[in-house]
């Protein structure tokens, strides 16, 4: 049997899709299980055992337009797919599980056009991303167990470069001997997510004095972000911005002993490592489901105000113009937290 878990979403989201690959191949375990992912999360996700194939679906370049977009239902039509589990919602992805033509295509009845699909179920919002996505198993299973069913899938799970993790930490033994490592990803791509980038230097200064080192994570592409943390602080941090490739920074996290982080997939990837977070969550709130699957993060935001969410994902400058959500969080709070959840 051949079954594709489809999911070309955002990288936290693709991340959050991991358990229910797991329970896939747990309860089809002679099956060949494909992932459709983009490109930049694709070497997250290789070598995981539960997957044997990726498929990579690039839409904004080798997939962009209508003739490439054909070429790439071709491609999946000619795998002959027993089972299409569809995550992502959009028309698009609708239209190319419809024409590659599975024996079988779930979804949830909020995909668009989602009558296409043979089956569908509802997207329980009052649950976690992981467990709506597991809902998608009770149109394949003949005795679904929801419970039995989260306890198989666990939580996430991503690659990493076992090397590299060994000389990171020969390197951080070496370096910082009984300290504890504080990972901050700071940046987002949606602006309204980002704590202030004074803020961000305010808690490196605290971490610092308080004998912590703090290591900073960003994309290329975010570097501007945390050049703007170094204008505001001369106090030391390892900064590794733009320095290192998805899996490389997966394997940063797994070295860290916490991490601080926006809404941004780095979250996601250190609970896949089982390292806590302390969250902080502006424009969106736990409530849309992209909270740290654990028991131990903490998410700090500001519940004194009535507009949020603003959106799923935030957005480019705060609707009301007074971005309270983010500004009225202190680096104080963040440091209550980070100090709750790194001495438990």
């Amino acid at each position: 049997m051949k079954i594709l878990i489809f999911n070309p979403s955002f990288i936290g989201d693709s991340i959050l899709t991991t358990p229910l690959i797991k329970a896939v191949k747990y309860f089809y375990p002679n099956s060949k299980v494909y992932f459709c992912v983009r490109p930049e999360s694709a070497p997250l996700f290789k070598n995981l055992s539960f997957i044997d194939e990726i498929i990579i679906f690039d839409k904004r370049n080798t997939e962009k337009g209508i003739k490439n977009l054909i070429l790439f239902i071709k491609k999946l039509k000619k795998i002959h797919f027993d089972i299409i589990i569809s995550c992502h919602k959009s028309l698009r992805s609708t239209l190319i599980n419809f024409f590659s033509n599975p024996k079988r295509s779930i979804s949830f009845n909020e995909s668009v056009l989602s009558f296409l699909y043979s089956d569908t179920i509802n997207r329980k919002m009052s649950l976690h991303e992981v467990e709506r996505n597991l809902l998608l198993l009770k149109l394949i299973l003949k005795n679904y167990d929801f419970q039995k069913i989260k306890k198989i899938a666990g939580k996430p799970e991503v690659s990493y470069d076992e090397k590299l993790y060994k000389n990171i930490a020969r390197f951080l033994k070496a370096s910082f001997p009984n300290k504890k490592i504080v990972g901050i990803a700071p940046a987002s791509m949606w602006a309204t997510k980002m704590w202030p980038a004074e803020y961000f230097t305010k808690l490196i200064e605290k971490l610092y004095k308080n004998d912590y080192i703090p290591i900073i994570f960003a994309s290329k592409n975010e570097i501007p972000v945390v050049n703007k943390i170094k204008t505001y602080t001369s106090t030391p941090f390892i900064n590794l911005a733009g320095k290192t490739s998805i899996l490389e920074l997966s394997t940063w996290i797994k070295s860290v002993d916490l991490l601080i982080s926006n809404d941004s997939a780095p979250l996601h990837i250190s609970i896949a490592h089982n390292k806590p977070v302390v969250g902080i969550f502006g424009p969106t709130v736990k409530e849309l489901g992209f909270y740290p699957y654990d028991n131990k993060s903490i998410i700090v935001e500001n519940n004194e105000i009535s507009c949020r969410p603003c959106g799923l994902h935030g957005g480019k400058k705060c609707p009301q113009n007074h971005f309270k959500c983010m500004l009225d969080i202190s680096p104080d709070k963040v440091f209550d937290a980070f100090l709750k959840v790194i001495n438990e």
